[in-house]
C-alpha cells in the first residue's frame, strides 16, 4: 500500500507537475508493463526500487513538492468528501486535478449542480483561515510553554508526513487542537484589550 501510494500518487503527480502529464503516464505505463509477469512480493520490492530512485534523483524538486502539498492540504474545505456525498466522484473530478494541471480551473463551473458544493465550501474556507490565523497568534504573541510548543511541532511534522496526500480528512484529528488554541488565542486577546482599555 505504502509504495502503491507513493509510485501511482505521489511520484505520479509529482511528474505530472515537474513534466507533463503525457510523461507521468508513460512512465506509468511502463511500471505496469514491468510488474505484469512479478509476483506479490517482488511487485512491492520493484516499487520500492523505483520510488527511492525517483526521490533520490529529484530530491530537491521532490522535497519541495511534498512539503508544499502538505501545506496546501492544510487549506482544503473538504470538497472531495461533500462531493461524493452528493454526486457521483470518480476521483478525476478532484480539485487537486486541477492544481496539479491535469485540467483547468473553468472545469469547476462546469457542473451547474455542483455549485451549491462551492457555496457550502466558502464558509468552511473562511473558517479554516480564521482558526490558522488565530492558531499562529497564539505563538507569535508571546513566549510560550514547552507543552504548547510541543502542538505546533506535532502539527507541522503531521503536515509534512502526510505530503501530497494531506487533505481535509487527514486534518480533522488536529481539528479540536486548532479550534482549543483558537479559543485560548482569543481569550488571551479579549484580556489584552481589557487593560488597555
Amino acid at each position: 500500500m505504502e509504495n502503491k501510494n507513493l509510485i501511482y500518487y505521489n511520484l505520479y503527480y509529482f511528474k505530472a507537475n515537474n513534466e507533463s502529464k503525457n510523461i507521468a503516464n508513460q512512465w506509468i505505463s511502463n511500471i505496469n508493463k514491468e510488474l505484469e509477469d512479478k509476483k506479490e512480493k517482488e511487485k512491492n520490492e520493484f516499487l520500492k526500487n523505483i520510488a527511492h530512485h525517483e526521490i533520490k534523483k529529484n530530491f530537491l524538486s521532490y522535497t519541495f513538492y511534498h512539503i508544499s502539498t502538505g501545506i496546501r492540504g492544510v487549506f482544503d474545505p473538504g470538497r472531495f468528501d461533500l462531493m461524493t456525498s452528493i454526486a457521483k466522484e470518480d476521483g478525476r473530478q478532484g480539485f487537486l486535478e486541477i492544481l496539479n494541471g491535469n485540467k483547468p480551473f473553468s472545469s469547476l463551473f462546469s457542473n451547474k449542480s455542483l455549485m451549491l458544493i462551492y457555496v457550502l465550501l466558502i464558509p468552511i474556507f473562511l473558517a479554516l483561515l480564521f482558526k490558522w490565523f488565530h492558531f499562529f497568534k497564539f505563538y507569535l504573541t508571546k513566549k510560550r510553554s514547552f507543552s504548547e510548543y510541543f502542538f505546533l511541532v506535532f502539527i507541522g511534522y503531521y503536515v509534512l508526513i502526510t505530503g501530497p496526500v494531506n487533505c481535509s480528512r487527514y486534518m480533522m484529528p488536529l481539528q479540536f487542537v486548532l479550534i482549543t488554541f483558537v479559543l485560548v488565542s482569543v481569550k488571551e486577546n479579549k484580556l489584552k484589550n481589557a487593560r488597555q482599555n
